[in-house]
């Protein structure tokens, strides 16, 4: 096949992986130029991972720390740092990491394509191609070398991987497949219970139709992922005594829900509670890592039993804003965009209990940035809405697919395991299941669509 053919019969995908290196590209060099082209301090995360990479080149071992002691770092899983070190190392520059991560950021809504071709008509799948190539939390995240990116492309290869399985059930296929979880879960935890989650699925799925070699796939997809978590894990035991792959959950909990559940029932603001927890933390002389994450896992637990209407309060605000957040204020904001709030209450709210209010809000923001930030969260409530009417309908019009099943349950996984980051929510703990987001959102567009024509008159 030559260049020319090559082009016609993969336009689309290559325009839209042209689509989103450019946009990408157009944001970084806006912050670029905020940063008064100083590319470390635009690239520069605040998660720690760059000085852990940075430590890791100049042989101070997994540390965030800047000045000596170099305590080893327990909350950032290493296969992305790791990646980022060597590529860093490799060339002096960490450049080319910026391009590695544009180049698995731009690839990201080819992935999504093909996953939603899976559940949707294909003459619909650009769509959501676009709507990849677009968000705005996701090129956000592609301007800073973070875990988003690199973790959203390894899981939906992993998606990828089970969904050719579906198709085809091969030993390569759940391998594969195993491997990427793996993976993931070495970049960002949160999907550290799929290696359990994923066989105990397939058995469901093909309940009907039990065979040893199904019982062994399950298998191998346990030993594998497993595998791939064991070299972690045996770090983490030798440098703080037990096993475990990260005190992420044990953080969160404690330095996030349980300042959410108690700003709720008290009335205080969320970023006061928080430095009360982190005064705490700062009294008591020690960090949470994986020696003490149960001590502290239990005291949160005990606290949110005692705030139990709080706790359930916030559980749906935070689904809420898994499904509608905009992330436009961090978007604008890196830029040193400030948009003052003068919403007496959320959009959302506001939409449905006083639409006037809100539209006179909108001409308020009209000619200022803050117009995109109410733009954006109406443009995702409207996703929100058309993705769960599309899933109704899917379920209703379409028969049993083992794709829409696992897609639909892997939105429902992330919405409630990410819950646990209270009014830390924002857009981008919904990146990786975007596609499975929009693709339903695409086909209760569709539906619309018909919806709408049948009901307008015809003028032919």
């Amino acid at each position: 096949m030559n260049l020319r053919e090559f082009f016609k019969d993969h336009k689309i995908a290559i325009i839209i992986f042209v689509l989103a290196v450019v946009v990408r590209l157009a944001l970084f060099f806006a912050y670029l130029s905020y940063h008064e082209g100083d590319f470390i301090a635009t690239i520069r995360g605040a998660d720690g991972y760059f000085e852990i990479s940075e430590n890791l080149i100049h042989g101070n071992g997994y540390s965030d720390d800047l000045p000596p002691l170099y305590a080893p770092n327990s909350l950032r899983p290493p296969a992305w740092i790791i990646t980022m070190a060597f590529i860093a190392k490799l060339f002096g520059s960490y450049i080319p990491v910026f391009i590695f991560q544009l180049i698995l950021s731009a690839l990201t809504p080819l992935l999504g394509m093909y996953l939603a071709g899976k559940i949707i008509s294909s003459k619909y799948v650009p769509l959501v191609g676009l709507a990849l190539a677009l968000e705005p939390a996701t090129i956000y995240s592609n301007t800073m070398v973070v875990s988003e990116t690199s973790f959203t492309f390894l899981f939906l290869m992993f998606v990828v991987f089970l969904f050719r399985y579906f198709d085809n059930q091969t030993t390569r296929n759940i391998i594969w497949s195993a491997v990427f979880i793996g993976l993931a879960i070495l970049v960002k935890p949160t999907v550290q219970f799929f290696p359990v989650l994923i066989p105990l699925g397939l058995i469901f799925i093909y309940r009907k139709n039990l065979s040893p070699a199904l019982f062994r796939h399950a298998a191998y997809f346990v030993l594998v992922s497993m595998l791939v978590l064991a070299p972690w894990i045996f770090r983490n035991y030798k440098e703080f005594g037990t096993y475990g792959l990260t005190s992420q959950a044990a953080y969160n909990l404690y330095t996030v829900l349980v300042p959410t559940i108690i700003s709720i029932d008290s009335g205080t603001t969320y970023e006061a509670e928080q430095k009360v927890y982190a005064d705490i933390l700062r009294a008591r002389g020690e960090s949470i890592t994986p020696t003490n994450g149960d001590k502290y896992t239990s005291e949160s637990v005990s606290i949110l039993s005692r705030h139990k209407m709080a706790f359930v309060k916030s559980m749906a605000i935070s689904v809420v804003t898994f499904f509608t957040h905009d992330h436009m204020l961090t978007v604008l904001g890196y830029g040193g965009i400030v948009v003052p709030n003068i919403l007496e209450k959320p959009a959302l709210v506001l939409l449905f209990t006083d639409p006037m209010e809100l539209i006179s809000d909108i001409f308020v923001y009209a000619g200022t940035p803050g117009v995109l930030v109410l733009l954006g969260r109406l443009v995702w409530i409207a996703i929100a809405l058309l993705f769960f009417s599309g899933v109704w309908l899917y379920c209703r019009r379409e028969k049993f697919s083992p794709f829409a099943l696992a897609a639909l349950l892997m939105v429902a996984y992330f919405a409630i395991m990410t819950a646990a980051n209270g009014f830390g929510m924002n857009g981008r703990f919904r990146i990786p299941v975007n596609t499975f987001i929009f693709t339903f959102a695409v086909y209760g567009f569709i539906w619309a669509r018909e919806l709408t024509k049948k009901f307008t008159p015809s003028h032919a």
